[in-house]
This record gives structure tokens, sequence and C-alpha cells, in this order.
């Protein structure tokens, strides 16, 4: 299945210029290339970072293998070009105009050493929208630094809450903040499109990474100190608010358990056969039984570790329990839940034998579904195709070949 044709394209006549490379601004592209939008994706001639981030498939590197790659980039045409001359500047204005959105990561530094901000390439259109992506945003002391999702993590406030109260604080996992800076981006252009509409006037956002994190994942611990004073640090596997609510070992790796509803608890209890410890003072305040943990847990934990996952699945839906299995990303891959909501795609790819199975849409529309259109683009796939539409014709594209622009 190499391409897939919806209903109707919810962005049908958007067209998008994706800059600067990484996550957050492939995923930014990606959500809006999967309902319709034309996205031009601009890759140095080298090609963009994420194409050079692992996993491989085959656990064989190549820019064309990486399922980084494959994720972000479907539904989009790639263009290989040099912006560091002044050949690129000028094609990479055109794009941009006719595009009306642009999205890039690219450092504001960078952006207004080549001339490349919303200030001068607004000034040859004026419904123009530019999204900037950077960690720490635009405006600040901290406007030029350049960071990663680990040091977001850690400015944002959210670490202060992650991992083992008795080790170092964590970062979240799998790049999240960059997701999280997708996301916002997308949903930016989106709002900008929309104002430009009504008004015929472009404008600029700029999204910091550290202030989304703080509001979106660190809030309620920012709201709990503003209004209460109360500073939360990391709990580890444990909640330190009502008890039981925490990550719990069983036979076959990990449950959670969180039991704020009494009658959850008191059925939880007829299972393990309304045992005597129920009766124990510590636990007769559960909103502040955690402070007894370590003590209270060896009274239920063995029963846990009896179990499997799927056996504690199956007994505690049967008594309406809502406790959950923690699932390793084998068992998402092969989740019988995602299968029946044919969230799975398959794309053939010329660089596979076989169709390349990649994560579908986190989300349905009846109407205007989200669909696969193009499989991820090999390097500089569409450069001839989108630059004849800016006016570059073949004999000037061939000299910008020699000359290294794209």
């Amino acid at each position: 299945m190499g391409f897939i044709l919806g209903v109707m394209d919810a962005l049908a006549g958007m067209t998008v210029l994706e800059d600067g490379g990484g996550i957050a601004a492939s995923y930014a592209g990606k959500l809006l290339a999967d309902l319709g939008a034309d996205v031009i994706k601009v890759e140095r001639p080298g090609g963009d970072e994420v194409r050079r981030q692992p996993p491989f498939a085959g656990d064989r590197p190549g820019r064309e293998r990486s399922g980084l790659h494959l994720f972000l980039d479907t539904n989009k045409r790639s263009v290989t070009l040099d912006p560091g001359s002044a050949a690129g500047r000028r094609i990479y204005r055109d794009l941009a105009r006719r595009c009306g959105t642009v999205i890039t990561s690219r450092q504001i530094a960078e952006q207004r050493e080549l001339g490349l901000d919303w200030e001068a390439l607004s000034a040859g259109g004026a419904e123009l929208n530019q999204v900037t992506i950077t960690v720490f945003g635009i405006g600040t002391q901290r406007e030029g630094w350049q960071s990663e999702s680990l040091i977001a993590s850690l400015a944002s406030g959210i670490s202060y809450r992650i991992g083992d109260p008795d080790r170092a604080p964590l970062g979240l996992p799998y790049d999240a903040p960059q997701y999280q800076g997708g996301i916002h981006a997308a949903i930016a252009a989106l709002l900008a499109r929309r104002a430009t509409r009504e008004s015929g006037q472009g404008q600029h956002a700029w999204l910091s990474i550290v202030d989304i994190i703080s509001n979106v994942m660190a809030g309620a611990g920012v709201a709990a100190f503003v209004f209460t004073g109360q500073s939360r640090g990391r709990a580890g596997t444990r909640m330190n608010a009502f008890y039981p609510w925490q990550v719990t070992p069983v036979k076959d790796g990990y449950y959670e358990v969180i039991t704020m509803v009494d009658r959850q608890w008191n059925r939880f209890l007829e299972l393990m056969g309304d045992p005597d410890w129920q009766h124990d003072e510590r636990l007769q305040n559960r909103w502040l039984a955690f402070q007894h943990a370590e003590d209270l847990d060896a009274f239920w934990h063995p029963w846990m570790a009896e179990r499997t996952k799927s056996e504690l699945m199956e007994l505690f839906g049967e008594n309406h329990i809502s406790f959950q299995p923690v699932h390793t990303i084998g068992e998402v891959a092969e989740s019988e839940h995602l299968q029946a909501r044919q969230f799975w795609a398959e794309v053939e790819h010329p660089e596979f034998e076989e169709p390349v199975r990649l994560p579908g849409a986190p989300y349905k529309l009846s109407e205007s579904p989200w669909a696969i259109r193009r499989r991820a683009p090999l390097l500089g796939e569409h450069t001839a195709e989108v630059l004849s539409e800016v006016g570059v014709g073949r004999s000037a594209l061939a000299r910008l070949r020699r000359t290294g622009v794209v």
C-alpha cells in the first residue's frame, strides 16, 4: 500500500515550508501533511538530522533507513537546498512566499544572519506566517542558547518530579519535549492561517519548548506551589497522595494500582480474601497512609507477585477495578486494541523489500480522515519538481547542482 487516498483532505490547499531539521519541526510538518497539507521539507544537501538517528532498519545505517525519518517524513516532499548561498536564499524566499506558512527550528540568530526571519520574509508578502520553534523562545537572555530535550526537561521543572527520590532527577523519555514542541507548532500554524484568512495579515508565532513543558506537563506542580506553597519532589514508583497509588511488581512485569475510589479498594480487599491486615490503624486514613508505604506494601505485594499481568487484567476487569498493566514497547506493538483500532499502517518503500510498518493516526476524523498518501521521500527526491514551481528551469537547476546549492 504505497498511496492511500482519503475521502476528503482536511488541510487540502494548505502549503507549508518545513525547515531547520530535528524532531519538533518534522513532527509539526507531519501532523499537517497527514491531514492533506502539501509540506515541502527543506533539507541541507547532506540530509536532515532525523535521517541519521537510530534505530535503523536491520541495524544498517543509511539516510533512507532511519525509523525516525520513515515515521516523521511521510506525506512530504523533500527538497535539498543550502540557504547559506545567495542563490539558495533567493530560492528559499520564493518557496516561503509560495507556501505562505513556514515552520522552522532554525536558530533565530541564524535566521537573522541569513535574512530568513519573519521580518525579512514577510517584507515580500503581507500574508506570510512563520512559526519558529526554539527551546527557550525569543526575546529573552536565553534566546541564543542551543539545547535539546534533556535541557528542556530540566529547565521546565518537570525533571524535579521524575525518578527515584534517592537518585538524580530524570528527563522526559523518547524526546517528549520535542514532540510537544511539534504539536504546538502545528496548532500555531493552523491558528495563524485562520487569522490570516480573516484579516489578510500574516504573523510570527514563536514557541518556547520550556514554556510548553512547564505548562502542559509540569503545570500541576507549579499550580500547587503557587496556591499552597507545596513543592513535591520525586516519588519514584509511588505517588505521595492517597494509598495505594503506585507501580507494583507482578509475576511477569509491573502493574499500576490506584485506589482513590473506596469501593474499588474494598473490592481489591475482597479479592485477597478480606485479610486481617486491612484493619491496621495506618490504613484507616488512606490519604496519609503513604507515609508508611514500605511497611504496608508487605501486606499485599506478595499477592500481586504471584500473578501475571494477563491474569490480573482478567480478574480486575471482572470486578470493575481500574488497575492497569504496564506494557512493554513490544506488547504495545502487538496490542489487540491497536490492531482493532487499525492503528498501524504499512507503506511500500523502494529501500525495502517488504512494506514498512509505521504508527498511524493519533485521532480519527470521519469526513476528512488521516491518510498516508506518500511514503517518506528519498533525500532531495522532489527538488526538481518543487523548484520548477517557483520558476527554476532545468538548466538553472543543473547549475545549482554543480555549485552545491541543491
